[in-house]
């Protein structure tokens, strides 16, 4: 799969994974998490820690069969009372995610299915920062299985594992013509948005286009039930501006979008 190591290939074949293999992380994959951790901590004003081999934090999930051997994971740290903070929790931790996924690790973003007490209490958390949530990561659970695939099989397989609402969902306030009349880059970038992971898969983001301004604009369904949307508010942003290709958000609820 090394011809295929972008941001976009693991767009297409990242999944959510429930089932880890019972094999430790690799002290070397450690390392390299922890150095991507250093470099998003410096520019994102997060916290994020790795914290290793702490199965009691997944005790309920592991015994229920809702997840297999989840046992290490990524916390995510930050400021409290902060939505904007938030939200750049799920930009740069899913662009850790997909980092990882290159690394042929697996790893699913974990809200409830975890103690947070517990979970926390393996952190450093200043007394005005939050633990928000955590992302568990490790080996797939046959990890030979999944490094033999090539990465058509593993785009196919992921799209087939995948629940989405559609292009049209996710663009409500454009009709069939303004989609069919809008850029590239932003088709492009609400396909990607629409392989992000939410919780619960609500999937609460909608997008529009300005032609203009030649912007695309990111709002929030109030109507979606999302206990964490502005941190999925983040992780899409992410998806549509690795789609786009290129260009920068603003921050927060109608930030805007410059294509560049």
């Amino acid at each position: 799969m090394s011809e295929h190591n972008q941001l976009i290939d693991m767009i297409n074949i990242r999944t959510s994974t429930r089932n880890w293999s019972s094999t430790p992380l690799a002290d070397e994959k450690a390392r390299q998490l922890e150095a991507s951790i250093d470099a998003i901590d410096t520019i994102s004003g997060l916290r994020l820690q790795l914290v290793r081999d702490q199965p009691a934090v997944f005790a309920d999930a592991n015994t229920s069969g809702h997840f297999v051997n989840a046992a290490d994971y990524i916390a995510v740290v930050g400021p409290k009372d902060d939505e904007e903070a938030r939200e750049r929790a799920g930009f740069f931790t899913e662009r850790l995610v997909l980092t990882a996924t290159s690394w042929g690790l697996a790893t699913c973003w974990a809200g409830g299915s975890l103690d947070r007490d517990l979970a926390a209490s393996h952190c450093r958390i200043k007394n005005d920062e939050a633990f928000y949530l955590a992302v568990v990561i490790g080996q797939h659970e046959h990890p030979e299985t999944f490094v033999s695939k090539d990465y058509r099989t593993l785009a196919s397989q992921a799209a087939g594992h995948r629940k989405s609402i559609t292009a049209a969902q996710m663009t409500p306030g454009m009709d069939t013509e303004k989609r069919a009349k809008a850029p590239a880059w932003f088709t492009a970038g609400v396909e990607a948005a629409l392989k992000a992971p939410s919780a619960m898969n609500a999937q609460p983001i909608r997008f529009s286009y300005s032609a203009a301004d030649d912007t695309a604009c990111a709002t929030l369904d109030h109507d979606v039930e999302d206990g964490q949307a502005m941190n999925d508010l983040g992780i899409a942003k992410l998806h549509f501006q690795i789609g786009a290709g290129s260009g920068q958000w603003a921050w927060g609820e109608g930030g805007l979008f410059i294509h560049r």
